[in-house]
């Protein structure tokens, strides 16, 4: 019987992917699927050569149509009673197996883990300091399940029932940047009962070159089309308090050229967009810069 299931899509990234694969154990209930979105020659090469423990599926496709494609795949072969996901860049902990024992038999649908998080050469980065926060933040208080649910966006750190998934359709976007966001909003909000724990789970890595560091048009783009989506839905479902900052998309679009801020302006308006959500953090901008580069500091006060 298969109790997890761990979804990983890859590209190029053969020796961040092997470490995150002896991360985790090679165990008859955990199943573990590899996506591979069309790497390099050299580097699948190097995939089949390799020798993955044996719970390791690896599934190669022909077309790269990026990682929210790969997550759906991972879902349709998925047969855990858990469905869980990982950048092919990151690793678990060492406590991961005692962790996903202790909340197998949870009857809650989604479980949220604390994080940490490592630059390229191992040192405290301070990418998991927003997602520590609302972590522990629940855990202190009760009335802060709502941002736990609508604020934790990526996919990783928590342990999500495959029936919430498969029974209400939920799909990654098959998108350039963001194809996470939606798939996040909507586990959490038909998930019926959620837990967390401030036991450290999952290692974010901050790499260059990655999805979250490219600032590209066709990136930026990415993320303001979803932000808006994400947003039209949250209002949708009574959480209009939750939603996206669209001031920050504004801001940074005069980047791209006159027209493209134009086109920004025009969106905004069209989705009538409440502009001033996240008028504070970004007229705070450098505020919160200093944050992150005082990360070791402020990981204490978290902890």
């Amino acid at each position: 019987m298969i109790n997890y299931s761990i979804i990983i899509p890859h590209k190029n990234s053969i020796a961040s992917l092997l470490r995150l694969c002896d991360s985790i154990s090679d165990d008859n209930d955990i199943q573990i699927i590899v996506i591979d979105d069309c790497s390099g020659l050299n580097v699948l090469n190097e995939i089949k050569k390799n020798n993955f423990n044996n719970n390791v599926e690896i599934i190669f496709c022909d077309v790269s149509k990026g990682a929210g494609a790969a997550r759906n795949i991972g879902v349709n072969h998925a047969k855990g009673t858990w469905v869980l996901f990982a950048d092919a860049d990151d690793y678990f902990t060492d406590n991961f197996d005692n962790l996903l024992n202790k909340y197998l038999n949870s009857a809650s649908d989604i479980i949220y883990f604390d994080t940490d998080s490592k630059d390229d050469n191992g040192d405290q980065s301070y990418r998991h300091l927003r997602y520590s926060r609302l972590v522990h933040d629940f855990l202190g208080d009760s009335r802060k399940e709502n941002s736990l649910r609508y604020y934790f966006t990526p996919p990783w750190a928590k342990m999500i029932k495959r029936d919430l998934i498969i029974k209400n359709n939920i799909k990654f976007d098959e998108v350039v940047a963001s194809n996470d966001v939606m798939f996040s909003i909507k586990t959490a909000f038909f998930a019926k009962k959620i837990d967390a724990s401030k036991e450290t789970f999952y290692i974010i890595t901050l790499s260059k070159g990655s999805v979250t560091q490219i600032i590209s048009k066709v990136h930026f783009d990415s993320k303001f089309r979803t932000a808006l989506n994400a947003n039209k839905f949250l209002c949708s479902i009574g959480m209009k308090k939750y939603q996206q900052s669209i001031l920050y998309f504004l801001g940074k679009s005069y980047k791209f050229g006159f027209f493209y801020f134009m086109y920004v302006i025009l969106s905004i308006l069209r989705n009538r967009s409440n502009v001033f959500i996240g008028m504070r953090k970004f007229m705070n901008l450098n505020k919160v810069l200093r944050e992150r580069e005082n990360a070791n500091y402020i990981t204490k006060k978290i902890k």
